[in-house]
Order: C-alpha cells, then structure tokens, then sequence
C-alpha cells in the first residue's frame, strides 16, 4: 500500500473502530427518529421498540462504516497491484457491503416492513460479521 512512515496498524484498526461506533450510535439513537415516519394521527408510537432490532441496528451500522473503510483500503490496494486477489478481496468487501445495507433494520423500515421476532438472532450474525470486518482491518492494515 502506501508508505507513509508511521503507518500503524493498531492505530489505524482503533482510528476505524472509533469512528465506526460513534457513527452506529448516532445513527442508533437519531436514524429512527429522523428517518421512519410517524403516523398522521398521532406520534405513532417509537419507531424500533425491540432492543434487539436497536442493537441490530447498531451492529449493522457499525459493520456498514467499516466495510467502507476496508473498501477504501481494498480500492487503494487495487489501485497499486491490480491483480486477481486484489480485485477479489475488493468484490467480497463489496458483497458484505451490500449485506451490511440490507440487513440493516432501518433500511427495511425505510422501506415499509417491519418487526423481527428473532430474539437475539436478530443482531448476533452481524454482531460475528463485525468481529470478522474489525480482524480484516486490522490485517489489511499490517
């Protein structure tokens, strides 16, 4: 990748990590508020009451920045060694990106559907996509 002389990797994992959940709890605590519209006749209620589909909103927003960093880092790589495996990795970041996206709860609001009914099934695959996404971060960046 670059050169740039103090290119940490724990550093740049953490840098990554950070702004991942500070953007998952903002979007968390302000998305369903700003984005899911209330019914005409009244307040309607919270938008996402289920705890679980709040923390699967969290975990797939986290999942969704980090897949963009790690993508940034796979076009860069690309950009330098334009070979298979780069271009591999690069499609497969893209993939989870686009399973980050959908399987976000707020999206499925956004689009009309709602409910869950899965208990903590609800969020742990994505809570196991984020450790994964944060390990191929932190690989990425070494």
């Amino acid at each position: 990748m670059s050169d740039a002389p103090n290119r940490d990797p724990l550093r740049r994992t953490a840098v990554v990590v950070v702004v991942s959940l500070a953007v998952a709890a903002l979007v968390t605590w302000f998305g369903p508020a700003l984005f899911v519209p209330h019914k005409p006749g009244g307040p309607g209620g919270p938008p996402i009451p289920d705890l679980f589909v709040q923390l699967k909103l969290f975990v797939s927003t986290y999942n969704l920045v980090a897949l963009g960093f790690l993508a940034a880092t796979y076009a860069m790589l690309y950009r330098e060694l334009p070979n298979r495996f780069t271009l591999s990795l690069l499609l497969f970041t893209a993939a989870l990106l686009l399973y980050a996206l959908t399987s976000n709860p707020l999206a499925s609001i956004l689009l009309g559907f709602r409910g869950s009914g899965l208990g903590p099934f609800t969020f742990l695959p994505d809570l196991f996509a984020a450790v994964a996404v944060t390990f191929l971060t932190y690989q990425s960046s070494a």
